[in-house]
């Protein structure tokens, strides 16, 4: 089956149905219309550039250019993840924790499921790489940044119940326990919705993307089915790798509670 190809004519009616969209929101109250705007816009201008970079990539069909992509992929992935936190550590500790549990997750699978599972020639081929990396990288990025605001908010609300296990002779990791189980809580609550909703309720985008594309459904299914394993295991880890190292730095040597490390973000 031939894919349909979009032209960019499509592309400015469907725009035109999000700036409609956006004036009725804001004729109903709504006050981030301008934001809605900025996002659409920003969102169409990155991918169109990732389209010329990633097709002159995949005719490069070099190492180092796909691990490029993947290196700044990794980099914007751990910038978004300060972006959603209110409180943040101080001199980037915030990008660093996000970028070191990102890089023991979220790449690790990846690099794992293209040299044992699809095991295409070379491994790192940029057809299957680059698009499976981002997959997982953005799902991850999404749940580890959850992770870490609710730590670092509940942290500071409830300094009072931490200090107060401290003062039982708790250690910092068994003090901020109940903190860290509640923000875990919190990030895998999307995931597990995800998980339960797929096939019934929604048909994920991988899926959707190779049907339209004129995949056989059930290679898209099973595609599909590996992606969304590979997603919870890699937003899982990295949400608790994360929360263990954030929490670790909230505590000095002498298991002190450290909360004025933590600078809230501007507006």
């Amino acid at each position: 089956m031939k894919m349909i190809i979009l032209s960019y004519l499509d592309l400015a009616f469907l725009s035109s149905l999000v700036f409609l969209l956006g004036i009725l929101l804001l004729l109903n109250g709504f006050s981030q219309t301008k934001q809605l705007w900025i996002a659409t816009g920003r969102m169409m201008v990155q991918l169109l550039l990732m389209g010329v970079w990633l097709s002159w990539v995949f005719a490069a069909n070099q190492f180092v250019w796909v691990a490029l992509v993947g290196l700044v992929m990794m980099g914007f992935a751990g910038y978004e993840i300060v972006k959603r936190q209110t409180y943040v550590f101080a001199k980037w500790g915030s990008y660093w924790i996000g970028l070191l549990s990102l890089s023991m997750t979220a790449l690790v699978v990846t690099v794992m499921v293209l040299t044992l599972v699809i095991q295409p020639t070379p491994w790192w081929m940029p057809q299957y790489a680059i698009p499976l990396l981002g997959m997982v990288l953005g799902n991850s990025m999404t749940t580890v940044g959850i992770a870490l605001d609710t730590l670092t908010k509940n942290a500071i609300q409830q300094k009072g119940a931490i200090e107060a296990q401290l003062a039982l002779g708790r250690t910092g990791q068994q003090a901020i326990r109940f903190v860290r189980e509640q923000s875990l809580h919190t990030a895998m609550i999307p995931i597990i919705n995800m998980l339960v909703a797929a096939g019934v309720v929604s048909l994920p985008g991988m899926m959707t993307g190779q049907i339209l594309a004129g995949a056989d459904p059930m290679e898209a299914v099973k595609y599909q089915m590996m992606i969304m394993l590979l997603i919870t295991v890699s937003t899982g880890a990295g949400a608790l790798i994360a929360l263990f190292i954030a929490s670790g730095k909230l505590f000095d040597l002498r298991d002190r509670l450290q909360i004025g490390q933590l600078i809230k973000q501007k507006d």
